[in-house]
């Protein structure tokens, strides 16, 4: 899928969702940051400044569309929250994700071939690696308790 906010809105209509300016204020925060992960009240932290009626359950209901309709994905943190990044529109890759503002940077190297080496009596069909910690800017200002 090509990772416009149009291309995105015309699937979402095709699929038979009504198109609505909160919806596109939603669509348009993972276009323009496509490489970082947001929770639900980012989400609606940043809506709401547009459209200050929004609610909850509006924000919800959209990511669950954006879900199901393979626009966003979703990424459970080291804190048990949720957050979302747009799919990634590059071919197989691997991620360092910052635990303070959801950065996503790729990884282009895959250690997977080492393993299938290693392990030649298991059948990978799939596999995610994502590793967490603080990207450069966020380790500067991060406490000694944090984790």
């Amino acid at each position: 899928m090509d990772h416009s906010t149009a291309s995105i809105l015309q699937a979402l209509k095709e699929a038979g969702y009504k198109f609505t300016g909160k919806r596109r204020a939603v669509v348009d925060l993972f276009v323009e940051h496509r490489d970082r992960y947001f929770s639900a009240k980012e989400v609606y932290d940043h809506v709401s400044q547009i459209y200050p009626s929004v609610s909850f359950d509006t924000i919800y209901r959209t990511l669950g569309i954006l879900v199901e309709q393979n626009v966003i994905e979703p990424m459970e943190f080291a804190d048990d929250r949720a957050r979302y990044r747009l799919q990634c529109a590059k071919g197989h890759h691997h991620h360092l994700v910052c635990l303070r503002c959801g950065a996503s940077i790729p990884i282009e190297e895959c250690p997977i071939e080492r393993i299938r080496q290693q392990v030649p009596n298991f059948h990978i069909q799939d596999h995610r690696l994502e590793i967490y910690g603080y990207c450069d800017q966020c380790a500067e200002g991060r406490s000694e308790e944090e984790p």
